[in-house]
């Protein structure tokens, strides 16, 4: 027997008002390797508890103070008393004394007279199942407690597809709880009854699926709950031969951030529409549909044109607005209705960059649709733009390819979609052009040409030929314009109608502009040394040149490399390059003069100046076209307007040059006119500087014209 203070083994207590039952209790627990402690009465064994904490409780029902049952009903009041076993010794095994037990909480009974060899080993088989139900217990509260950790919904269906289990997971329980079903609307029902009647004949497919073959699948599906729609994720496990368990995650979360990525990753962030891959993704699918279906389609590739203008004039922010606006024009002229095809048009459309758009045009029955809507195009953005209380007006140049016809790939037909697209460009913009061989083969040209000419300045294939400006009155040479001509390796010599505008497409005019200027004034110098008298040297400049920020400085070096005066170079530039920006114009030019360089406007006629900035341009020429000389004498408007020209010029108190005389009597009604210089064919083809240093070591005459 223990101590009521302390216990190592397993502890039993005993409570009976007969000491020798406890003796006798006492002796047989210990056969069977138990301890106990003894109480005399109920109330004794309720204080023993309390200290003791034993593993097994034996009570009598027969005791003074408080019998048996009081004592079982007073320890299941207590916290720590509702798991412990006790078993109640009664009397005697009538129904009344044994119902009276398990209604006080008795875990078993035992009957007196006490079978003495069996009440150790029922003490330990009801000790052992106690000790099962504790651990059970423990295990259904971890096993609730991972559950309620667990975001899923479990379920339980038969074969048939009735449902045998249903409990929510603790994310039905929170702020989705409105979607979620509730057991009562599950256990016992049908699935039909429960979803949708799609939803649940396809989770009955798969559950058959899993009960034949035993490996676990899943069916993603939505559910609209009160007007909220959620997405879900069922996957479906066998527990059995004919039972299915299932996991159902709300997924709705994880949809939304799917679908974010797939924005982001197919999504134009300026404009929405979808992109570069997107368009990809889309082309490649028609493209095996088509192949497929033996269909046609087209692709429109659309640039604007000038846009770089208004980014450089109006800013980045207005570029971008024009650009949102532009792809919700194009959304309104490619809408289905407006298409050749009735199919989904959501990726039909994109923003490949910049300002570059594509347009799918599926199931094209004729070439005209594909260039009528080309057309609508064209005009819808023909249409002016209001952006911050401006009027914007841009103009779009397209490109269209033919599947079949021209590729039979995706890379093929995008390429040569925009290399119709440039094809248009150059035919004057506003334009939409079909893609054919022959552009290619032209655009291999170009490429090859522009590889050539990067190549010519460095392998010295460029070279100079001068032509002579005429005094009127003395016949004095007294200038030359200095023309740059290329004579290639393969090709000989290239016009400068074709190279001209390709350097300045690539940019390589401002080099090849500086090696004129430099080579023209270190020419001028060779002259002056020769002929022993000054000649003013023309050196043209094109606008990409007039722009350059390192103009004033490259002129600078020239001059003083060469050691020219600056008064003998005369810079020519077109109206147009003046009339651009008259303000940077007005700084540039207040730059060159100070050099001290004259300054002249070429081709004068062709475009369009204002009266007030020619005057504050302060030049010192004016150049008439030849497209005004060449009617002359004939042509009585063409030599009104060059007499006006001529009047107009010198009460200005400008020089006027004449370019592209070719006859006597041209030159005869200019001098008639008062003009200042000439230059043509008629007085001086464009030559090489040996040429033009026989000329100047010539006694000086009258304007002698060439054979």
């Amino acid at each position: 027997m223990v101590s009521p203070t302390t216990h190592k083994r397993g502890v039993v207590l005993v409570a009976d008002d007969d000491p020798v039952m406890r003796l006798l209790m006492i002796e047989m627990l210990g056969q069977v390797g138990l301890d106990g402690i003894e109480a005399e009465d109920g109330k004794q064994a309720v204080a023993y508890f309390q200290g003791m904490a034993p593993d097994l409780i034996l009570l009598d029902v027969e005791m003074p103070n408080m019998d048996g049952f009081s004592a079982c009903r007073e320890i299941r009041r207590i916290e720590t008393g509702a798991p412990v076993p006790i078993i109640m010794v009664t009397g005697g095994d009538d129904i009344e004394a044994v119902t009276s037990a398990y209604e006080a909480g008795a875990t078993d009974f035992v009957s007196k007279p006490i079978n003495w060899p069996i009440l150790g080993h029922r003490v330990l088989y009801v000790l052992r199942a106690s000790d099962a139900i504790v651990r059970l217990r423990m295990a259904d509260a971890h096993n609730r407690a991972v559950l309620a950790a667990i975001p899923d919904t479990f379920f339980r269906l038969n074969r048939d597809g009735v449902y045998l289990d249903y409990e929510p997971g603790n994310e039905m329980q929170g702020h989705d709880a409105i979607a979620a079903f509730s057991v009562e609307t599950c256990v016992g029902k049908h699935i039909t009854e429960v979803l949708p009647r799609d939803i649940a004949d396809r989770l009955l497919e798969q559950m058959r699926g899993v009960l034949d073959t035993l490996h676990v699948r899943s069916v993603d599906y939505e559910l609209v709950r009160f007007g909220v729609i959620h997405h879900y994720e069922a996957r479906l496990v066998a527990t059995g031969a004919s039972e299915v368990l299932g996991l159902v995650r709300d997924i709705s979360e994880r949809k939304r951030t799917e679908e974010q990525i797939r924005r982001l990753a197919y999504c134009d962030s300026l404009t929405g529409i979808p992109n570069r891959q997107a368009f990809l993704e889309t082309l490649e699918r028609e493209l095996h549909r088509s192949k497929v279906g033996n269909k046609k389609f087209a692709v429109l590739f659309m640039d604007l044109d000038a846009f770089k203008r208004i980014n450089d004039t109006l800013g980045h922010n207005v570029g971008d607005h024009l650009l949102k606006i532009v792809s919700e024009r194009l959304r309104e002229t490619t809408r289905p209705s407006d298409l050749v095809s009735r199919g989904d048009q959501s990726h039909n459309l994109a923003r490949l960059g910049g300002d570059e758009f594509t347009i799918l045009i599926p199931d094209l029955e004729r070439v005209e649709n594909a260039l009528a809507v080309a057309h609508r195009v064209k005009e819808a953005m023909r249409r002016p733009f209001l952006i911050e209380g401006n009027e914007i007006f841009v103009t779009a140049s397209i490109g269209i390819s033919l599947f079949p016809e021209d590729g039979d790939d995706c890379n093929s037909l995008l390429k040569f979609a925009d290399t119709a697209m440039y094809h248009a460009k150059n035919c004057g913009k506003n334009n939409a052009k079909l893609y054919s061989s022959s552009l290619t083969m032209q655009i291999m040209s170009h490429v090859k040409l522009e590889v050539g000419l990067r190549k010519a300045l460095k392998n010295e294939e460029l070279y100079l030929l001068y032509q002579p400006q005429i005094d009127v009155r003395t016949g004095d040479i007294v200038g030359v314009e200095a023309l740059v001509r290329w004579r290639h390796p393969e090709r000989g010599i290239i016009s400068p109608t074709e190279f001209i505008p390709l350097a300045e497409e690539t940019g390589l005019i401002v080099p090849i502009g500086e090696w004129v200027l430099r080579t023209a004034c270190k020419q001028a110098m060779a002259w002056q040394r020769v002929a022993k008298r000054s000649l003013r040297m023309a050196v043209n400049l094109s606008a990409k040149q007039f722009k350059d920020e390192n103009l004033t400085q490259i002129v600078v070096s020239a001059l003083h490399d060469t050691g020219l005066d600056p008064r003998l170079l005369e810079l020519e530039l077109t109206e147009g390059t003046l009339m651009d920006d008259a303000r940077a114009t007005m700084a540039t030019l207040e730059q060159l003069r100070g050099i001290g360089v004259h300054l002249s406007i070429d081709d004068f006629g062709t475009g369009y100046s204002s009266m007030n900035y020619l005057k504050r341009f302060d030049v010192r020429a004016l150049k008439i076209d030849k497209s005004f000389i060449s009617g002359l004498p004939q042509d009585s408007e063409n030599a009104a307007i060059t007499r006006a020209i001529i009047a107009m010029a010198h009460g200005l108190k400008m020089v006027v040059v004449a370019e592209g005389v070719e006859t006597d009597a041209q030159l005869g009604l200019l001098q008639e006119y008062g003009c200042d210089l000439v230059q043509g064919f008629y007085l001086g083809h464009p030559s090489p500087h040996e040429a033009i240093t026989q000329m100047l070591l010539q006694p000086c005459a009258e304007p002698t014209p060439t054979k």
